[in-house]
């Protein structure tokens, strides 16, 4: 499975559409980018809180969210729908990536409440929905919707993907790269920010306005806040507009 990209701005040539559940027409490339500054190996799965919860269960207590839709457009509504869970990921095995990853599993499959959802490591990319890479530097940026962002000037994060006939056509792809020579500052800057994408890849295509929050545009720590697990609740309890092909 392909999950290269093109530059149109400079005339480069696309791709072809990878083989499989995600092979369609491409008719639209959406990339949420972040100037922030085989076989399985691991599923992390949310508590069941049990099959009958009364109201608010699943939803973090005294808490208020942030949008979670596509900036430039609020009925752009993306979420990994039931089938796909678990969610496989795949980490280039570069650096701390893996483990970095691995770790923004957890953190984000923990902050569901009801079992709704679970994450899946793999070792081979052709079976992820999700690819993490580690470049030396970001891809260019060609899509319709860029939100850009910075985060200690240490590293940066893009998360795209593509969707043809309101469909994704290709795993979800997260990049992040260094941009400073500070080894110890890219290396703490790589822990949060790739929770940061990971978050992204899950649907919270929005930036949060608190700079305590994760997904704030210059996330500073690898801690989901009230505000940020009451967000992901809500937005796998809310009707997608887009997802994946059946799978």
């Amino acid at each position: 499975m392909s999950d290269g990209h093109t530059d149109e701005r400079t005339g480069g040539r696309r791709l072809p559409a990878p083989a499989g559940r995600f092979a369609a027409d491409r008719r639209r490339r959406t990339t949420l980018r972040l100037s922030v500054g085989a076989s399985v190996i691991g599923i992390f799965a949310a508590a069941a809180c049990g099959d009958n919860v009364g109201p608010g269960t699943c939803f973090e207590p005294n808490a208020t969210s942030y949008p979670f839709s596509l900036p430039a457009d609020s009925n752009f509504i993306f979420r990994w729908p039931g089938s796909y869970v678990p969610v496989r990921v795949y980490a280039e095995p570069a650096g701390e990536l893996v483990a970095n990853t691995q770790a923004a599993m957890q953190l984000w499959v923990g902050a569901f409440r009801c079992n709704e959802f679970a994450m899946q490591m793999v070792t081979d990319s052709t079976r992820a929905d999700i690819i993490v890479r580690n470049p030396p530097v970001l891809p260019p940026a060609v899509a319709a919707f860029v939100v850009a962002a910075d985060s200690v000037g240490a590293c940066r994060g893009v998360t795209e993907f593509d969707t043809a006939q309101s469909a994704l056509d290709a795993p979800m792809r997260v990049y992040v790269s260094p941009v400073a020579f500070d080894s110890a500052a890219v290396a703490a800057c790589y822990r949060f920010v790739t929770a940061h994408e990971i978050g992204h890849a899950l649907g919270l295509l929005s930036h949060s306005p608190d700079p305590a929050d994760l997904m704030h545009t210059q996330p500073r720590r690898r801690l989901l806040t009230a505000a940020d697990r009451y967000t992901i609740q809500r937005l796998y309890h809310t009707t997608p507009t887009i997802g994946p092909p059946p799978r």
